[in-house]
């Protein structure tokens, strides 16, 4: 028989230990089902767990009478509870909503939690959020970390509703006559989060699992265990200071290396988020025979001398200089950011296979020279697979190319076609088929180093 809220809830907070005795807990409150459902619930529980609750709304202003009206549902909620309530509207900047809505939402939640004494801060993210942010992630090639999903615990924050679906969300509101306020923006298609929830889980659900969300809840916590476990080993790993030893870096296992990499970097780097490509392009620096080297990372380089691997300030996401180069068969080109690419021909015999570092095109289907630029304004290209164009900028943020890597990042053309993004996609233009002949391969050699004497 399925858990209650009631239950669930219970069961998150022992297995997570997320309350303790006399801790003043603030609530954050939308006016949407699963923030209702969670004051509701704590308040129903407060006794019990021994906590004292306050509350948070913050209007984002981004639905005009409709924000205003949760507003007043809320305020409406928290007067009915006995539970004091701290409201704020804010502006958002233009840019990425999504993000700086995130952004500005755990700023203001966080002013509150200190003017009211909060000790915790309880946010309604379900069962449902935590498989919706796992599955993104696995499409858009998160490593174990990332693949952790939503914490139930990070710092003052926590997750009570970690262990409840939305079903059972329903069943607690329907069953105590309780409304909520439906958002609008949750039927959004333009965000891949709507489309998700709407579209690909359910389908998935059907067809594989119909307990695929809590299979990838359950995913999420194996791999947070083992996350920590691997932090734990790579903690012990010695010479790391300044620097990072070559040869100690080198005797590690992939895995444990990445970790050692991060948890310096943390220490010694520029408090910006290290991307995975960048952390692999550490590696493979640490990993040459000879030679010095650097990559570009978030606020300066990862450089290597002769001994180690040793972060330096400086101006690391400088716009690129813009370039063009022309792609000879048999031959290779070195671009700035310390990309290669190569370019051959083969006959077609099916033995070469595409992938993320290596493109085949149908050579008698190619118009004229093959040449590899920077983007311009507006650059888009027919991805293969999908209907229409895409922007190239959109491809990026798709695929999580870091900023400091985009200004500069090779895109390949046949004529004013972009026919293939090394690592992002490959377009629609002369592909391979049945009566292909002979192909040409372009393969990317080197990214994202620029190699240099030590």
């Amino acid at each position: 028989m399925a858990l209650t809220l009631l239950a669930a809830l219970r069961a998150a907070v022992r297995r997570y230990e997320l309350l303790r005795t006399g801790d003043v807990v603030l609530v954050a409150v939308s006016g949407g089902a699963d923030s209702v459902a969670l004051l509701a619930a704590l308040h129903e529980l407060r006794d019990e767990l021994g906590i004292r609750l306050v509350a948070a709304h913050l209007d984002h202003g981004l639905r005009g009478a409709e924000s205003a009206a949760d507003r007043t549902f809320v305020e409406a909620l928290a007067a009915e509870l006995g539970v004091p309530l701290t409201v704020e509207a804010v502006r958002l900047p233009p840019g990425n909503v999504e993000a700086q809505a995130r952004h500005a939402r755990y700023e203001f939640l966080a002013r509150a939690a200190a003017a009211s004494g909060a000790t915790k801060i309880a946010t309604a993210h379900t069962v449902d959020d935590q498989a919706e942010t796992v599955l993104l992630r696995v499409v858009r090639g998160a490593g174990r970390r990332g693949l952790g999903g939503i914490r139930p615990r990070r710092g003052a924050i926590i997750r009570p509703l970690l262990l409840c679906d939305r079903v059972q969300v329903r069943h607690f509101l329907v069953a105590r006559g309780r409304a909520w306020r439906r958002d609008r923006s949750n039927f959004d298609y333009g965000l891949a989060r709507t489309r998700l929830r709407a579209g690909y889980l359910p389908a998935l659900a059907r067809e594989l699992n119909p307990r695929l969300a809590r299979a990838l809840a359950r995913l999420a916590d194996v791999l947070r265990d083992e996350d920590t476990l691997l932090d734990g080993i790579a903690a012990t790993v010695p010479g790391v200071a300044d620097g990072i030893d070559l040869a100690v870096l080198r005797a590690l296992e992939p895995p444990i290396a990445r970790r050692v990499v991060r948890r310096w970097w943390r220490r010694v780097g520029s408090g910006r988020r290290l991307a995975f490509g960048h952390v692999d392009a550490a590696l493979a620096l640490a990993q040459r025979a000879h030679g010095g080297g650097r990559v570009r990372v978030p606020g300066g380089w990862v450089v290597r001398t002769a001994t180690a691997l040793a972060y330096e300030v400086g101006d690391g996401d400088a716009a690129a200089e813009p370039y063009q180069r022309v792609l000879v068969p048999g031959g290779a080109v070195d671009l700035p950011g310390g990309w290669r690419l190569s370019l051959c021909e083969n006959v077609a015999d099916g033995s070469i296979t595409p992938g993320d570092d290596l493109c085949v095109l149908d050579a008698d289907a190619v118009s004229g020279p093959l040449v590899v630029r920077t983007r311009r304004p507006g650059d888009r290209m027919r991805l293969l697979g999908l209907d229409g164009h895409t922007s190239i900028k959109r491809l990026f943020i798709t695929r999580r190319v870091p900023q400091a890597l985009r200004a500069g990042y090779p895109l390949v053309l046949d004529g004013n076609a972009i026919v293939w993004v090394p690592r992002c996609g490959r377009g629609e233009g002369a592909l391979v088929a049945a009566g292909t002949r002979r192909v040409l391969v372009l393969r990317l050699e080197a990214a994202p180093y620029a190699a240099h004497n030590a």
